[in-house]
This record gives structure tokens, sequence and C-alpha cells, in this order.
């Protein structure tokens, strides 16, 4: 019996090592490039991959991408940011004297544990942290569109020069963008996420 165990558990164990880090879901878009997300939809990036299922590679929009439209001269994009990493690296700023963390900003001070305790000492803050659960609303941040133009027209593969990508913080400039790149007016989202806009 403990045999049966042991081989149903082992076989558990190795069905997660082989399958578990694989893509949940994977388009492919052009040339190289995928939109890919694993685990959970607020994932969703786009990779540059160059292998033949889209998985592993290089992120050149991270998440979380909610619109996509291409062809093959351009991709475009819109994308939530992920205030989580963000916030996350600026309250955890391990401080090698004190062993706390250094606030850069007290106004961070919002998204701590009220059990936290938050001290200055020299001028600078600090809080010993009790741990942090972030709100879902920073992943992705809605508050915040970015939208984006990868130019693949002159793209070679495993060349990594020959693309490139505009990143913009308004639709406007986006816009502008398109029409001085020449990206057809034809080119719409066509692949769109409406739980993640």
């Amino acid at each position: 019996m403990r045999r049966l165990i042991f081989i149903g558990l082992f076989g558990l164990f190795l069905t997660g090592c082989f399958w578990g880090d694989e893509a949940t879901s994977y388009t492919k878009l052009t040339k190289d490039f995928w939109l890919n997300w694993w685990a959970d939809s607020t994932d969703q990036h786009i990779l540059l991959s160059f292998e033949n299922d889209g998985n592993g590679g290089t992120p050149i929009i991270n998440r979380t991408v909610f619109a996509v439209g291409y062809n093959n001269n351009f991709i475009i994009a819109k994308q939530h940011p992920d205030k989580e990493e963000e916030i996350q690296a600026r309250l955890f700023n391990h401080d090698s004297v004190t062993g706390d963390y250094l606030l850069e900003s007290p106004a961070d001070t919002i998204w701590l544990s009220g059990e936290d305790s938050i001290y200055e000492r020299s001028g600078k803050w600090y809080h010993i942290s009790n741990g942090w659960n972030p709100p879902d609303s920073l992943r992705p941040y809605r508050k915040i569109t970015y939208y984006h133009i990868v130019d693949i027209r002159h793209y070679e593969q495993k060349n990594w020069d020959s693309y490139k990508i505009y990143t913009f913080d308004n639709e406007a400039e986006f816009i502008n963008k398109r029409h001085e790149l020449g990206v057809p007016d034809d080119l719409i989202f066509t692949i769109k996420s409406p739980t993640l806009e």
C-alpha cells in the first residue's frame, strides 16, 4: 500500500514539474511574436519567442496587455501597468544598517498593513513589516493605459536590433506616431480582453 501511495505522489510531482510551467494561453501574432499568459490572464504580455509554440522567450511588452492588433509590419497594443511590483519595490527597500525597510515616500504608508510599525530616524522614515496584502486594483492598474507600436518591418530573427517599440501614455501621441510611421488605418485591435480593460 505504501508503495502505491509513493508511486501516486511521485507521479503527481512529475506532472507538476514537466507541465506546470507551460503557458496557460498563447496566441501566435506574426513572425516570432506571441501573446502569452501564465496562470492568470492578468499576466498577459507580448513575447518574442523563437520556440515553435511560443513558450519561453523575452517579454517585449509586459503585463497586462488587454488589446492587440497586428499585421506583418506592425503590432499595436494597449496595456495597463503593474503598479504592484513598483510599489512593492519601494516598500521593501531593505536597509542594511537598521535591518528594517526604508520608505522612499511616506505617502506609500497607505499600502502597509495596519500592524506595521513606522518610525523616523535621522530624517528618514522606516517600517517594520508585518507582510503585505496588495489590493487587486494594482494589477492591472486600470487608471493608466499605455499604447504601444512595435515596428517589425525590418525584423530579422535573432537580431534584437531589427524591431523598434514606441510607447505612449496617451492616445493622441499614439495616433500621431501611427500616422508618422505609416501604420494603416485598417490595422485595429482585433484581440481584446474586455475583463482586463
